[in-house]
């Protein structure tokens, strides 16, 4: 009898097991790779199309300045964390420690400076999804990056943004104030001394 009790142990953790692994939410945490990393310039279009994406399938994405703009601020936002500012000369060597399998600029030169791109030392592969027609590319990016609802969400928001300035503002850079040459550093924040 103890032993029939052991084996049914043994065959009961090995069921159990088994079943932990196959368990398809077992995987669902976050991986550590991303897929895709999408680049886009910050532009209304582009950058909701960027949004979409990483909400259908969590991809991070680098917004880069637009052309001739003096906000020279490259930011990688990823899916579930802060975003965070990159200096442009580590922009490489930042996403070659992502180490996405692809890299996937939407727009072309106009739209994405070829500066940016010509940074990347090709270690990735690099797809560039170039048109006119903003519709196309979101279908086009639907079927290449797998996923589901991007050209019709895509097209009913992008509608409304259009219809509506108010659902999209642009901000102006902060002001920039150089603090003074005996001040202390973080003390502008500090509360008045009392008398």
């Amino acid at each position: 009898m103890f032993s029939l009790k052991k084996s049914l142990v043994v065959v009961f953790a090995a069921v159990a097991g088994m079943t932990l692994s196959a368990a398809p939410w077992a995987n669902l945490g976050p991986k550590r790779v991303p897929e895709t990393l999408i680049m886009v310039s910050n532009y209304k279009t582009p950058r909701l199309m960027a949004e979409l994406i990483q909400f259908e399938s969590r991809a991070p994405y680098i917004l880069l300045p637009v052309n001739g703009s003096t906000d020279n601020r490259i930011i990688f936002c990823p899916a579930k964390n802060t975003p965070r500012q990159i200096l442009e000369h580590r922009l490489n060597a930042f996403i070659r420690f992502l180490n996405p399998k692809r890299i996937v600029v939407i727009g072309n030169d106009s739209f994405v400076n070829k500066r940016y791109v010509d940074m990347l030392d090709r270690a990735i592969p690099v797809v560039r999804i170039d048109s006119s027609d903003w519709q196309r590319i979101a279908e086009e990016l639907n079927f290449l990056l797998n996923l589901s609802h991007l050209d019709t969400n895509f097209k009913r928001l992008n509608e409304q943004m259009l219809k509506d300035s108010r659902s999209y503002r642009p901000v102006s850079l902060p002001a920039q104030s150089k603090p003074a040459a005996n001040a202390v550093p973080g003390a502008e924040n500090a509360a008045p001394a009392a008398k």
